[in-house]
């Protein structure tokens, strides 16, 4: 959770779960409401996320099952 609240979405409707080292992220992502963020591509944000998350240790795989939200 601590590597998902480093990127410009809105962390409070996003549930992670680790099980058998695999990491389930789920729930609605939403962009922050900040001038900063607009136009800010959600999927290449998720796509950069799965990518950190697949870094840590102990992580095998990473499934994404989220709603955007624009």
């Amino acid at each position: 959770m601590r590597e998902i609240h480093k990127f410009p979405i809105d962390p409070t409707l996003i549930n992670v779960s680790v099980i058998n080292h695999v990491c389930y992220i789920g729930g609605r992502v939403r962009r922050l409401r900040n001038p900063e963020t607009r136009g800010l591509d959600l999927k290449k944000v998720l796509a950069e996320m799965e990518e950190v998350v697949r870094g840590l240790p102990g992580i095998r795989d990473v499934v994404i099952d989220v709603m955007i939200e624009e």
